[in-house]
């Protein structure tokens, strides 16, 4: 019962972050931002590491808020060199720290905004029409619904029929049936998405679901695999019944930058 209203909930709260208005989506996933790097270095420190907390949720912060601007139009695109520069922060810390290991704890600090707050920051483009970048929640809704589908469509079609393992060592459960079974739901979903979105052709939308079942397949299981790394089944505690954010968003973060390049390449 808490897995189905904590997932009953989180729903809710996707859906209307992206519907009522992009600042209430700023709110929402700046928020997710903070909390999956947070999620990220503890399991980090887990492995003997020592990131520097502080200087990476800044950057993720900041890496979100600039490209949610920058989709917003607020910004214009030159103030994307500042956040190169803000890298090299880290380093040069890191020189002052003095801790037993200096390169990986380095890797660590901007790996994590690199791999949960780009994402994020991307997903916020998905928020307005290519051409008249005027509000539209459709695009992003479909997206979500592509990621959820395969989801299930990989579950489902699994359960039933999987004997052959995907990649075992670091998802036991996930079969090549399901793999197919969810590329197969997708595909069919990208159907009536088309009729309702439009915005894209029939075949666009095709490659765009094609593209976030097997990016979202292995978004997955990179986060097993570091889960797996770490020793830990769930990534946090703040959603009872289904872990941390980065949990519930894994399939996300892997999905978001091909499906982000290959909307702007036919727009």
């Amino acid at each position: 019962m808490p897995r189905i209203i904590t997932g009953a909930v989180f729903l809710v709260m996707i859906i209307l972050s992206v519907t009522i208005s992009p600042w209430i989506f700023a709110a929402l996933f700046g928020f997710f931002t903070v909390m999956g790097i947070n999620e990220f270095y503890k399991m980090s420190g887990m492995l003997g590491f020592t990131p520097q907390k502080v200087t990476g949720i800044i950057i993720g912060i900041f890496t979100f808020a600039l490209l949610f601007s920058l989709a917003c139009g607020i910004l214009p695109t030159k103030t994307l060199f500042v956040l190169p520069v803000l890298m090299l922060s880290i380093p040069i810390i890191e020189l002052f720290r003095q801790k037993p290991t200096p390169t990986s704890d380095w890797a660590q600090t901007l790996f994590a905004p690199m791999y949960i707050a780009l994402p994020f920051g991307l997903l916020s483009n998905m928020l307005f029409l290519p051409e008249t970048h005027d509000f539209s929640p459709k695009i992003i809704l479909s997206f979500f619904a592509f990621v959820w589908i395969s989801d299930t469509g990989a579950f489902c079609v699994g359960s039933l029929l999987g004997k052959h393992k995907l990649i075992e060592k670091i998802s036991p459960k996930k079969t090549i049936e399901g793999l197919l079974g969810g590329v197969a739901f997708t595909l069919l979903t990208s159907i009536p998405i088309y009729h309702w979105v439009g915005v894209f052709s029939q075949s666009q939308w095709l490659i765009i679901s094609l593209l976030t079942v097997i990016f979202s397949t292995l978004g997955d299981l990179v986060e097993s695999m570091i889960k797996r790394n770490t020793g830990v089944k769930d990534s946090g505690k703040i959603l009872p019944g289904h872990g941390g954010i980065l949990d519930r968003f894994d399939s996300t973060f892997l999905a978001v930058p091909p499906v982000w390049l290959y909307i702007v390449s036919i727009t």
